[in-house]
C-alpha cells in the first residue's frame, strides 16, 4: 500500500498580544505578550507603567526588551528615572536596557552624570560600559577625573577598563590622588594600570 500524502492542517491563528494580557497571573503570559507587543506603539505607555511593579525577573526582561527596541527620549527618561530605585535588581536592568539605546540615550547623559544621587552616576557608569556611542570613552573620563563620590569613580574605571590603554594612565592616577584614604580605589586604580 503506497503512501498517502496528508494535507498539512492550517497552523492555529494565535491572537495577538494585548496590553490586557501584562496583567495575566501567569508569568509566561505576560512575558509572551510583553515581547508580541514589540513595535506596538499603543503598549508604551503600559509597559513603562509595570516594569517597576513586575516581580517576576523573565517578564520584566521582556518588557524592558520591547521597551528598549523603541530607543526613544520619552523612554530613555523615564526608563532612567528607575536607575535611583531601591530595587537593586530593577537599576541593574535598567541599566542594561539603557545600555542598549543609542539613539536616545546620549541626550539624557548629561542629566545622568550630574544627577545628585551618587548610586545614579554609579549606574550612569554601567551603562556606558555598553553603550556603543562614540562619547562614552569621553564621559566616563570626565568621570573618572571630575565625579567627587570615590564609588563613582571606581565604578567609571571598572567600566573604562576594557578600552583603556596607555593613554589613561595619568587620568587613573589622578583618581587615586584626589582619593588618598579610599582604599578600593587606590586597589582599582593599581589593577587598571597593571
Amino acid at each position: 500500500m503506497g503512501l498517502v500524502r496528508r494535507k498539512p492542517e492550517p497552523e492555529a491563528e494565535h491572537p495577538k498580544p494585548s496590553v490586557e494580557q501584562l496583567d495575566d497571573p501567569d508569568p509566561e503570559h505576560r512575558r509572551q505578550a510583553a515581547l508580541g507587543l514589540e513595535g506596538v506603539a499603543e503598549a508604551v505607555p503600559a509597559l513603562l507603567d509595570r516594569v517597576a511593579a513586575e516581580r517576576e525577573p523573565q517578564v520584566r526582561d521582556a518588557m524592558l526588551t520591547t521597551l528598549a527596541a523603541v530607543d526613544s527620549p520619552a523612554v530613555a527618561e523615564a526608563l532612567a528615572g528607575h536607575l535611583a530605585s531601591d530595587d537593586a535588581a530593577l537599576r541593574t536592568a535598567v541599566a542594561e536596557a539603557l545600555a542598549t539605546m543609542p539613539v536616545s540615550v546620549p541626550a539624557i547623559m548629561p542629566g545622568l552624570l550630574t544627577d545628585p544621587d551618587h548610586r545614579v552616576r554609579v549606574m550612569t557608569a554601567m551603562i556606558l560600559a555598553d553603550l556603543p556611542h562614540p562619547a562614552s570613552l569621553m564621559w566616563l573620563s570626565d568621570m573618572i577625573r571630575d565625579d567627587p563620590h570615590p564609588n563613582v569613580v571606581a565604578a567609571a574605571i571598572d567600566a573604562l577598563l576594557p578600552s583603556a590603554g596607555p593613554q589613561h594612565a595619568e587620568l587613573l592616577r589622578g583618581a587615586a590622588r584626589r582619593f588618598p584614604d579610599d582604599p578600593f580605589l587606590r586597589f582599582t586604580v593599581d589593577a587598571a594600570l597593571r
